[in-house]
């Protein structure tokens, strides 16, 4: 019953036959291994970077039905895409119904996602990584590093890096059922997993196959209080409901109509009959048809193994294969359109006509106004993706020569998805409908069997009428390839006075390839319920050549037990982009047993990704001024003189002689052009943390860490506004502002809003574990 308190229940039935039993090292002889943030083996997880580890026991004790969940509960994590997405792009994003971890709320492209240690490669244009693609059931550890590791995994890492580790020593045969939900047949989701392990004879490997299929039951937003309207901030501290200008009657937002009482906005009564707008009374509550919880249906299969190859080497391969099908429902279509309408339309009532002819000429028998409507006699706007994720790994590590291992693998990884996006209409054939002759009650222009239009009050739009606005299902097509190689070395050349001197050099070769085709309505901006979305083809490779060293300069000495430094630098050269240089410096004191201080700076760069660089780019009309010239800085009444924008305004077009007297002239036709942007620079992120551990010996089972952070991103990349930028008083070098083109009677012709490097993100703060 919505409104009662949550009720949780979790059940999991597993089955493990034989398990075999694992030694437990001594300290003696604890094993080096390879922590996130290096590629240098460490005997523990003592590490100048901050590294905050979730194991197994964690995620279970979350009590999350997913690992997602879990980890958004971090204070590194921002919580970002996952089950209850509903509405990111309006249905445009085919990552909708993925699950996305995001470090430090500076966006899922700038973290960078491990498994087992080697990159997952991405399934949207715009290189965000789906966690759904990955075993989780099969995780052992989740580590989090934050703060910049390009140095050592490359770009994308400018926020961290989130590393998967999986057991590589499963044995047995395991069944899980999992049921999570917030009351009997409320908000569902259920979980199967399969997995099968054999651990070689002699110790000489392991084999494990896996399955997993999930099925996530939908909860509309109507079905919790707390959801069915939408609220806002009112900048006065106050939340209160809230709504779309976009109305099952219709609402007139401009120009203002003198309905007697003066000058009002407008909608329409059932009848069509105009009467005053009221704000927020008659808003339209789009939240209820909504999803508050987005259903899925996942299914996985994969297999990992190793196998030792020789005395001193192992090989491993990981092939999985993935189907997401998730949904998402949106409320009916919001059509916001520049209108003309005859006044003698048959289709009007005769107040209107003589509400338009009074308050909205433009021409003669023609009234010309901004209108919002919601289409519900279309019904809601529904979403529904397939998407297809494969991937295989195969490589081998092993002791190269005594005291260097070595460790390289191939990845190959191809995505697919096929979005359907439903009940959608045509801006143009909308517009054609609503001139209708009133000799012959038909479209003056009948081209495609044009149907006269009434959109002015609710529910009146015919059955031959929706379906002549109405598009089919449109489909969107998405294809990713990534190829990858990598190799690494590690190893003590020298033995120091202090200890040896360990150091990792390795190489990396990475292809992405990307294909993302819309349907042409959507390019052309014709589609009036979802967002305008371009093409996007290309190919960005880069070769990378890397090493890292851990120095010690002091151990066993009175004022110090250990004293350390860690360095590294990487040189990346981007086909696109073109070549970077990364690094690292920092290092660690132990002044005495149970406390260490540890400090590290890292610059990373964040490549610009396909999308931002192969988006096609289209021209979409519009106006640059809406509602009046007052919105124009260069128009006269806005004294471009004394605001300092004259020499703005020249730049773009506008002639010297009409500086003073020019107005911009209301909903002057002009060209939007947006899309991607080839010359794109990479993104440079500067991190810099300090920090304590402290474990005193008295509390085994304790550890205190406190590090403070600092993180600036510069030549962020992302889309403009260019007229925001170019008046900004700070703007004093006209950035942008040639983006902006006048004609000769001063009015803009033409804005270009491509993806560029645009400023400067930055975050800092402190965590504790």
């Amino acid at each position: 019953m919505a409104g009662s308190v949550p009720l949780r229940a979790i059940g999991i039935l597993t089955i493990a036959l034989p398990c075999q039993a694992q030694d437990v090292a001594t300290d003696d002889t604890v094993e080096e291994i390879v922590v996130t943030g290096s590629r240098i083996k460490r005997r523990d997880f003592v590490t100048p970077t901050p590294l905050t580890t979730v194991n197994a026991d964690d995620i279970a004790f979350s009590g999350q039905p997913t690992v997602e969940e879990t980890l958004n509960q971090m204070p590194q994590v921002l919580p970002h895409i996952g089950r209850t997405s509903n509405n990111p792009s309006a249905g445009n994003n085919p990552g909708v119904g993925g699950a996305e971890v995001d470090l430090r709320g500076l966006g899922p492209n700038r973290s960078l996602v491990l498994l087992n240690g080697r990159r997952l490669s991405p399934s949207s244009t715009d290189n965000r990584v789906d966690l759904n693609n990955i075993p989780q059931f099969l995780v052992e550890r989740v580590e989090i590093i934050t703060g910049g590791t390009s140095t050592v995994y490359g770009s994308d890492a400018i926020a961290g890096v989130v590393n998967f580790i999986t057991r590589d020593d499963f044995s047995g045969f395991s069944i899980e059922v999992g049921a999570s939900m917030a009351e009997p047949g409320d908000a569902e989701v259920y979980d199967f997993n399969a997995a099968w392990g054999h651990n070689l004879a002699g110790g000489r490997g392991n084999l494990t196959i896996y399955a997993n299929l999930v099925e996530r039951k939908s909860l509309l937003a109507a079905e919790r209080e707390i959801s069915r309207v939408p609220y806002l901030d009112d900048w006065q501290g106050n939340i209160v409901e809230t709504g779309s200008a976009a109305t099952p009657g219709g609402y007139v937002f401009f120009p203002l109509a003198d309905l007697g009482d003066g000058p009002v906005e407008t909608t329409f009564d059932a009848d069509g009959v105009p009467i005053e707008f009221t704000w927020p009374d008659d808003a339209y509550n789009y939240a209820p048809v909504n999803y508050l919880q987005t259903p899925l249906r996942r299914a996985a299969a994969g297999v990992m193994g190793r196998y030792g190859l020789w005395d001193r080497f192992e090989g491993y391969v990981e092939a999985s294969f993935v189907r997401n099908e998730p949904e998402q429902n949106h409320a009916s279509v919001p059509a916001f359109a520049f209108t003309e309408v005859n006044f003698d339309n048959p289709m009007l009532t005769p107040e209107a006509q003589q509400v338009f002819a009074d308050n909205y000429a433009c021409g003669p028998n023609l009234a010309c106004f901004w209108i919002g409507k919601r289409l519900l006699e279309m019904g809601p706007r529904r979403v529904e993706h397939e998407l297809d994720y494969a991937r295989l790994v195969a490589g081998i590590q092993g002791e190269l020569t005594a005291g260097w291992d070595i460790d390289g693998w191939v990845t190959y990884t191809s995505s697919k998805s096929t979005v359907l996006q439903r009940n959608d209409v045509s801006e143009n054939r909308l517009l054609q409908g609503l001139l209708v002759d009133p000799a012959t009650n038909q479209c003056y222009d009948p081209t495609g069997g044009c149907v006269p239009i009434d959109i002015f009050g609710e529910n009146r739009l015919s059955p031959s009428a929706i379906e002549f606005i109405r598009y089919p299902a449109f489909v969107t097509r998405t294809e990713r390839t990534q190829k990858l190689a990598s190799i690494f070395v590690t190893g003590s050349p020298v033995e120091t006075w202090a200890g040896p001197l360990d150091t990792a050099i390795g190489f990396e070769w990475r292809s992405d390839e990307t294909f993302f085709k819309a349907d042409d309505a959507l390019f052309t901006g014709d589609a009036l319920g979802y967002n305008a979305v371009s093409p996007v083809a290309g190919t960005e490779e880069v070769a990378e050549v890397y090493a890292e060293a851990v120095i010690p300069l002091a151990s066993n000495r009175s004022w110090a037990r250990y004293l350390g430094l860690e360095i590294g630098g990487r040189y990346s050269e981007h086909k696109r982009a073109g070549g970077v240089w990364t690094y690292k410096a920092g290092g660690e004191w132990q002044p005495l047993d149970g406390l260490r201080f540890r400090a590290m700076h890292q610059r990373s760069v964040r490549a610009p990704n396909s999308g931002e660089l192969f988006e096609e780019q289209r021209i979409e009309d519009g106006a640059f001024v809406v509602f009046d010239a007052n919105e124009d800085p260069c128009s006269a009444s806005q004294d471009p003189v004394g605001n300092g924008v004259v020499e703005k305004c020249v730049l773009q077009g506008l002639p010297e002689t009409q500086i003073g007297t020019f107005e911009a002239t209301f909903f002057y036709p002009m060209e939007w052009i947006s899309g991607g942007n080839p010359d794109l620079e990479p993104e440079t992120g500067n991190t810099w943390t300090v920090g304590a551990v402290i474990s005193p010996d008295e509390w085994p089972n304790w550890t205190l860490t406190v590090d403070y952070f600092s993180l600036d991103v510069t030549d962020t990349i992302g889309e403009i506004d260019a007229a925001l930028i170019c008046f900004d008083p700070i703007n004093t070098g006209h950035v942008f502002c040639d983006n902006i083109q006048r004609d000769t009677t001063g009015n803009v012709v033409q804005v270009t809003q491509l993806t560029s490097n645009r400023g400067l993100m930055e975050t800092r703060g402190i965590d504790t574990q």
